[in-house]
């Protein structure tokens, strides 16, 4: 279901800034209204929130997966998009003068996996592409043009399921998606259109390959060439191939687009930049959505933050030759994840508790800003950060994903309200102890009760005999744990060590 705007203004606390229908006036900084400004995933509505900012859209246009003529209800949580116009000297509004947005990957799913041990990951495969979605940070919905009374999400998506995708590749290819749209339940490969792209090689007159999927021969000669050098043709052109499959096993593809792809990145002012870190050779040189970034100087948040390949950011800077020399860099997704109940609510500071343990009322604190992603599973009706905030009541069930920001506060990166369950805390293991039959295990500074019946699991989901067993095999400060509550009743049902 795509999201529309609710409402045109919204009053929010002191920190997220008071958003409005009006562009701002004075405090517009930046590049102004002609340049690029933003790009990342939609973490929320009532103004398009992405990285952190709100962006009025009252006069803009949307490009919405080739589409000139889109309006914002075209947009939904988890499009990767691109925002032109500027930021305001809050850093935390602005106004777009347009958005654009175009899949990374449509076509039929295959080699659907399992979840894993946990019940968090799973893959599949569109012509080639592993593409991993994650049932915490992956949105899942179903395209307005078709009629389906069947649950699509992480639980049901099944092969021949025919998808459109948008998210990031980390180093190895991978396509990590932060949205998995449903086209068509039943792939039909002579009607059904696909979306596809990479490096055209080995051209031989209007027919050639893709880098990224080798074995499939695009058919170019009834095509429309868009944005092409000399509207022609030519190896080494990273393109986008749109078209129709001419048999079941889609060996070839007749195309009836193929368009010159880039990154836009042309702007005078601040640019922000979200993506998954790739071709790390130090700080000063690596590359975020194909973007060398220089992050030598940068301000990182939390301070903590150790940049390596596959790790997600946000980046900030200013473009010097062809570079983005970052001044502020922030790491999105997290290891943290946290699935409870609110205890209390802290509007002023933006925060709420979870309770995790009921016995002694132990709870973590979860901070949120206007770079959070919000998911509403339950009524759909929560689309910003703000809007969570004010209307978060104790007692109410959440996942959280993020990270820690050194003073034992949690940092949400996403935010899902959903259906209570069990309760889940995964974290750096800081404490171990007990005998065979009770004792406690420390995450984030919640001593969470194990007992004789707790079952216990290494990183391949191998058994460890008991309590002893696992202390001994952890290393405290360092070690990824998982805690699953399944009752919950505060005693721990299974805790696993993580990859």
């Amino acid at each position: 279901m795509k999201k529309s705007i609710i409402y045109c203004a919204i009053a929010t606390m002191t920190a997220f800034g008071t958003l409005s229908c009006s562009s701002g006036g004075s405090d517009v900084a930046g590049i102004g209204g002609s340049g690029y400004v933003s790009s990342g995933t939609i973490t929320g509505f009532a103004s398009v929130y992405v990285n952190g900012v709100a962006f009025d859209t009252s006069s803009s246009t949307f490009d919405v997966d080739g589409n000139p003529d889109g309006v914002e209800s075209d947009l939904a949580i988890g499009m990767r998009v691109k925002v032109y116009g500027a930021i305001n000297a809050n850093g935390v509004s602005g106004t777009a003068d347009s958005i654009s947005y175009d899949d990374e990957l449509q076509g039929p799913v295959s080699a659907l996996s399992l979840a894993d041990a946990d019940g968090v990951h799973r893959t599949f495969n569109v012509f080639g592409t592993t593409v991993l979605v994650n049932s915490t940070t992956t949105n899942f919905d179903v395209s307005d043009e078709i009629t389906t009374t069947e649950v699509f999400d992480f639980d049901s998506i099944a092969d021949k399921d025919h998808v459109e995708i948008s998210g990031y590749y980390d180093s190895t290819g991978m396509l990590i998606a932060t949205r998995v749209e449903l086209v068509s339940q039943a792939f039909n490969p002579g009607n059904d259109i696909i979306e596809i792209k990479g490096t055209i090689t080995g051209l031989s007159n209007t027919s050639f390959s893709l880098d990224t999927i080798p074995g499939l021969t695009i058919d170019a000669a009834s095509a429309a060439l868009e944005d092409l050098p000399s509207d022609q043709l030519s190896d080494n052109i990273f393109v986008e191939v749109n078209g129709r499959c001419t048999d079941a096993t889609c060996t070839t593809v007749v195309a009836s687009l193929v368009e010159a792809e880039s990154d836009d990145i042309s702007a005078d002012g601040e640019v922000e930049l979200e993506g998954i870190i790739t071709d790390y050779v130090d700080d000063s040189n690596f590359r975020v959505n194909g973007r060398r970034i220089d992050a030598a100087t940068a301000v990182r948040e939390p301070l903590s933050l150790t940049l390596e390949n596959d790790t997600l950011v946000e980046v900030e800077g200013m473009l010097v030759n062809d570079i983005l020399v970052a001044t502020e860099i922030k790491q999105e997704g997290g290891e943290i994840k946290i699935a409870a109940t609110v205890f209390s609510v802290d509007p002023a500071t933006n925060s709420f508790a979870l309770e995790l343990e009921p016995v002694l009322r132990q709870t973590i604190t979860v901070s949120i800003d206007t770079s959070t992603e919000i998911e509403d599973k339950i009524n759909e009706t929560i689309d910003n950060p703000s809007e969570l905030i004010n209307n978060l009541m104790p007692g109410d069930y959440l996942t959280v994903a993020g990270f820690d920001n050194g003073t034992g506060t949690v940092i949400a990166t996403s935010v899902k309200v959903d259906t209570a369950d069990k309760v889940i805390l995964q974290g750096v293991v800081s404490g171990c102890s007990g005998d065979l039959t009770s004792g406690t295990i420390t995450v984030l500074n919640i001593a969470f009760p194990y007992d004789g019946s707790t079952k216990f699991e290494d990183q391949n989901g191998g058994t460890i005999p008991d309590a002893s067993d696992f202390c001994a095999a952890v290393s405290l400060g360092s070690t990824l744990v998982k805690i699953n509550d399944d009752e919950p009743d505060g005693i721990a049902n299974e805790v696993d060590i993580e990859d």
